[in-house]
C-alpha cells in the first residue's frame, strides 16, 4: 500500500471516529471528554488533509536520484570523533512488554496508595494504540480499571526510589479518544472475582454482633415492670385489711330483679313504674292577680 492509499484510509477512520463523537455529544453535550477529543480528532483530521495535499503535490515532482550504494564508505565517521565518542558503553535495555493479554499476571498500580501489587487481567478493552484493562489484585479482590502506564510486567525490578511520575505519551496519527472503543471486550468469566455471601462457610467465621447498648436506669425499669407484673397476677393490696380467702362476687346494677313490679335493669328498686304527669293548659284570670298599686 502506498504512501497516499495509507493516509486515506487514516482520514477515513478519523472522520468515521469524529462522526461517532458527535453522536455521543448530542446525547450528551456537558461531556468535558468527549469535547476534547472532538478537538483532538478535528486537529488529526486538518494534519492528515494536508499531509494527503503535500504527498499529491510530491508525486507531481519527478522522483529523486537513487541513493549511495552501500559499497561506497562514508568520508567521515561521525562516531570515531573523541566529542561524539561515549564514555562508557550504555547497559542495553530490555524492550518492556506494552501490550498484555486476558489472564497474564502483572504489576499494577493501586489507586489509594500509588503502589504497585501483583494482578491478573480480567478484560481488555479499548483500541490498540490506547488500551484499557481490568485487574484484579491478588490477595485483596479489589479491581480496578487501568491505562497501559499502570500497568507493568511482574519480572521488572522496581528501583528503590520512586520512578518519577509517566509522562504523557505523544499522541499518534492512529490514536482516538479514550471513550471510542475500537476492538470487543475479552472477558475472562473464570478469573472474575465470586460475589461472597455472610451465609457461606468459606467466608470465614462470622462477625461478632454488638454489645447492646446499657441504658440508665435498667434496674429501676426491671423493678417496676417485676412490681408491674404482680400486680396484674394478685391485684391491688388494700392497706390495714386482710383478703379474704374467696373473693365476694358482687352483683351488677343492671341485673334484673326479681319482683314483678319492680323497675327493670336497676337492682333494689322496689317502686313499681309511674305514669308520666299529664300537661295541662294554663290560663290567666285577671280576679286572681295582686290589684295594683297606685300611686
Amino acid at each position: 500500500m502506498s504512501n497516499l492509499a495509507a493516509l486515506q484510509a487514516e482520514l477515513a477512520e478519523y472522520e468515521e471516529s469524529l462522526s461517532t463523537t458527535h453522536e455521543y455529544l448530542a446525547l450528551f453535550p456537558e461531556d468535558a471528554e468527549s469535547k476534547e477529543t472532538k478537538t483532538f480528532l478535528e486537529e488529526q483530521v486538518a494534519t492528515v488533509k494536508a499531509q494527503i495535499a503535500e504527498e499529491k503535490a510530491s508525486q507531481k515532482i519527478a522522483a529523486p536520484p537513487p541513493p549511495p550504494s552501500e559499497d561506497a564508505p562514508p568520508k567521515f565517521d561521525m562516531s570515531k570523533h573523541p566529542k561524539f565518542r561515549k564514555q562508557s558503553p550504555e547497559p542495553e535495555e530490555t524492550p518492556q512488554q506494552t501490550s498484555f493479554e486476558v489472564k497474564d499476571v502483572v504489576q499494577a498500580k493501586y489507586t489509594e496508595d500509588k503502589q504497585w501489587y501483583s494482578a491478573t487481567i480480567v478484560s481488555k478493552t479499548g483500541s490498540s494504540m490506547d488500551p484499557v484493562y481490568t485487574v484484579t489484585f491478588k490477595g485483596y479482590g479489589n479491581t480496578e480499571t487501568k491505562r497501559k502506564h499502570e500497568i507493568r510486567p511482574l519480572h521488572l525490578e522496581i528501583a528503590s526510589a520512586p520512578p518519577p511520575p509517566p509522562s504523557p505519551a505523544p499522541r499518534t496519527g492512529r490514536e482516538i479518544g479514550a471513550h471510542v472503543i475500537s476492538a470487543a471486550p475479552a472477558v475472562d468469566t473464570s478469573l472474575m472475582q465470586p460475589k461472597r455471601e455472610p451465609s457461606k462457610v468459606s467466608d470465614g467465621p462470622t462477625r461478632m454482633a454488638p454489645e447492646p447498648k446499657k441504658l440508665k436506669g435498667q434496674k429501676q425499669l426491671q423493678k417496676n415492670q417485676s412490681n408491674w407484673q404482680s400486680w396484674a397476677s394478685s391485684g391491688p393490696k388494700k392497706s390495714g385489711s386482710v383478703a379474704p380467702a374467696a373473693a365476694k362476687k358482687k352483683d351488677s346494677m343492671f341485673r334484673t330483679p326479681d319482683l314483678p313490679n319492680a323497675k327493670v335493669g336497676f337492682t333494689g328498686s322496689g317502686k313499681p313504674m309511674q305514669k308520666d304527669q299529664a300537661r295541662a293548659k294554663w290560663n290567666f284570670n285577671p280576679a286572681s292577680a295582686p290589684a295594683a298599686e297606685d300611686d
